[in-house]
């Protein structure tokens, strides 16, 4: 997992968090996430899930997003990764073997 900074939250394997959480920079999680996540940046690992919401300007999905998604910048899935739900985003790439299940929608890219 990368560096985690000040801002940041990261959930281990093995460990479980409920609830609804505002991250200000970066989300790394490993375990389990139950419950809505908002954050600049999230890196779901290959053992990771997350049971819920998100919303981010990036996210890499090694793991696993139940309950749909909503990305401002760049969504990126890799081999391992699963997204069920509403994938709504403004860029995707998408690595060979990823599962999408839902309804894909783009969206505008905010201008800051």
């Amino acid at each position: 997992m990368a560096d985690i900074k000040p801002g940041s939250l990261y959930v281990g394997e093995g460990v479980i968090i409920k609830g609804t959480f505002d991250v200000p920079d970066m989300a790394a999680i490993a375990g389990l996430v139950e419950g809505e996540l908002t954050t600049k940046q999230v890196m779901v690992d290959s053992s990771g899930v997350i049971n819920g919401k998100v919303n981010a300007e990036t996210v890499e999905v090694r793991g696993e997003i139940t309950q749909g998604l909503s990305v401002t910048d760049h969504l990126t899935v890799y081999a391992t990764g699963k997204i069920t739900g509403t994938i709504e985003y403004a860029q995707i790439s998408v690595e060979k073997g990823a599962h999408l299940t839902g309804d894909l929608k783009v969206i505008s890219k905010p201008s800051y």
